[in-house]
């Protein structure tokens, strides 16, 4: 019985009683912050010629303010008038395929109220762009994106086993400054592949010819 509803609430008619004369103590704000770390990696993306894209769940304010703080778009004093591009899901897709394309092309976009289905037309589109799309992902309903995603990058820690196995790549750490590290690691050794090959055939051209 200790989990049965209070006898007051169990009539609707009192309802209009129980929230008359109530007294206004105050209001609370409940904000879960990104990881301080997150803004310096996007910084270092946008440096190293990575864009990123936001995908998320939340209403169009929540998203750009989250994205202005995570350096995915300039801070306000910073952008002036400049239209952001950030898009609800539906309404993005609502729009002519030519267009879509055009507004993904160049600089890092925001989706917000979006479903996991969008993440995966998304990919496609990029990929039709000549693009090398990497996703984040974590939950079952992110699988085929992860899947059809150059590199699909699971969350170690909050995935879905789903998820993992859909990956190419998981998070131990859950950590998008990972993915940074990973991409500058990947790059040096890359690049120390190309010098030492280099350095292979101007050495041995002689013994061929």
């Amino acid at each position: 019985e200790s989990d049965r509803a209070h006898p007051l609430l169990s009539d609707p008619s009192n309802y209009r009683d129980i929230e008359t004369g109530l007294t206004l103590v105050g209001i609370v704000g409940i904000k879960d912050p990104a990881r301080p770390e997150v803004s310096d990696s996007i910084r270092l993306c946008s440096e190293a010629g990575i864009r990123v894209m936001m995908i998320t769940g939340d209403a169009r304010d929540t998203a750009v303010a989250i994205a202005r703080d995570v350096n995915i778009f300039p801070p306000l004093e910073e952008a002036g008038n400049g239209v952001v591009k950030a898009y609800e899901g539906r309404e993005f897709f609502e729009k002519p395929e030519a267009e879509q394309l055009e507004l993904i092309k160049t600089g890092n976009v925001v989706f917000c109220r979006a479903e996991p289905a969008d993440k995966q037309k998304l990919v496609k589109m990029l990929q039709s762009l000549d693009e090398i799309p990497a996703m984040t992902g974590d939950g079952v309903n992110d699988a085929p994106a992860l899947q059809q995603a150059a590199i699909g990058i699971a969350m170690g820690i909050t995935g879905t086993e789903v998820s993992k196995e859909a990956a190419d790549m998981v998070l131990a750490d859950d950590n998008f400054s990972t993915i940074v590290s990973a991409v500058e690691e990947g790059r040096c050794i890359y690049a120390n592949m190309q010098a030492f090959i280099c350095f292979l055939i101007s050495c041995n051209i002689g013994e061929i010819c």
